[in-house]
């Protein structure tokens, strides 16, 4: 039955995580220093909620998968979020510049390096 109380508690706790993540993302309005702290408090969520391995008692490789692609999918999520609002001020930074397409396509090749 213990096994069961720890899959409930991760499709409860994950949403959780990423909703707290959402709101705090929000409120960031486009800070990417805010996202980027909001991003390590969502890691930090996913970490407390998933145990470490020795302690889950079903270890598969099949829920290893399913465990690493909520983190992978929820940094990715999260990474992109920072990715647009450093966009989100480059088009604004740059909209009056002569030399703007220039400078915005290197900020987006500097922006995708960064994150992805």
């Amino acid at each position: 039955m213990s096994k069961l109380v720890h899959m409930i508690k991760f499709s409860e706790e994950v949403p959780k995580c990423i909703e707290n993540w959402s709101k705090i993302a929000v409120n960031c309005k486009a800070d990417a220093n805010c996202l980027e702290s909001a991003a390590k408090q969502l890691r930090e969520c996913l970490d407390a909620t998933f145990p470490s391995s020795n302690k889950v008692e079903i270890e598969s490789d099949k829920i290893n998968y399913i465990l690493s692609s909520v983190f992978l999918l929820s940094n990715r999520l999260s990474k992109a979020t920072i990715a647009l609002a450093e966009l989100d001020d480059a088009i604004t930074t740059n909209s009056r510049d002569i030399d703007r397409d220039e400078k915005l396509k290197n900020t987006i090749n500097e922006v995708i390096s960064k994150y992805f």
